[in-house]
């Protein structure tokens, strides 16, 4: 399986993480050797922890390549960063650029929102 992985993983860029713990050493100790070029940058973002909140990362991983361990969550990017892009984002929306499909519920029926059903992406909005 970590020959597989390795083969498969060997010329990736970028990997996301959704699960971190042992998985994440395991990943690192079949991709890095199996790399390619040292030289080609390897990004890891680390998104979840599902597999354990807590990673014994390979020293051997961070010497032997190009490998960035960055974060997704809140607190990864400042929040002036954030503000910052939310016009051009608002005017993206406003352009019609991002579809959502949602269902709009009066805020005095939160109640109802709660009990309400949805089917697939769907998703409740309470407006005012």
């Amino acid at each position: 399986m970590a020959e597989q992985l390795g083969r498969a993983a060997s010329d990736v860029d970028v990997v996301l993480d959704y699960l971190w713990g042992r998985p994440t050493a395991d990943a690192l100790r079949a991709i890095v050797p199996a790399r390619h070029d040292d030289d080609q940058k390897l990004t890891w973002v680390q998104i979840g922890s599902v597999a354990g909140t807590e990673s014994p990362i390979p020293s051997a991983a961070l010497r032997a390549t190009r490998l960035d361990i960055v974060g997704s969550g809140q607190g990864s990017v400042p929040a002036t960063r954030i503000v910052a892009e939310l016009g051009e984002l608002l005017d993206e929306v406003a352009a019609g650029h991002f579809t959502s499909d949602v269902l709009t519920m009066p805020l005095s029926q939160v109640g109802q929102a709660w009990l309400t059903g949805t089917h697939g992406t769907q998703r409740v909005v309470l407006v005012a």
